[in-house]
């Protein structure tokens, strides 16, 4: 079965650390087929081993770039609950919008745009405490 995107970084990740499926899947506690499984999309990913294994790469020095995201992608699913009605109407409408490829190229360029000056203005914050 293909990897997901969630198993392509992850497996990324795990060569880049010099780690195996074993290897990991024993610091995690589990057993390599069900990492295997949650890599090719046969599992969900539930919010403790992505934490968990965000924790396992931040300890590795090689954290995973948007790993929430893409577990939520793989798991074909996008939590709603916490997140205000206007955000939660955003996800809704995406969901469903006829959007081409170019376009949403463009909405994501634009996100990750905020997303950076954002950031940047909190380090700024930050660095003046």
């Amino acid at each position: 079965m293909a990897l997901t995107e969630f198993g392509k970084a992850v497996r990324k990740a795990r060569i880049d650390t010099g780690q195996t499926l074993l290897s990991m899947a024993t610091a995690l506690g589990t057993t390599a087929s069900f990492l295997s499984a949650m890599e090719t999309g046969r599992k969900k990913i539930a919010d403790q081993w992505i934490a968990k294994i965000d924790h396992f790469f931040r300890g590795q020095g090689r954290p995973v770039a948007r790993l929430h995201e893409l577990a939520a992608v793989a798991n074909q699913a996008v939590p709603l609950d916490g997140l205000p009605l206007q955000q939660q109407m955003l996800v809704a409408g995406f969901a469903k919008s006829s959007f081409t490829a170019e376009e949403l190229q463009t909405i994501a360029d634009l996100l990750g745009k905020i997303n950076n000056d954002k950031k940047g203005e909190d380090e700024r914050a930050d660095s003046t405490v």
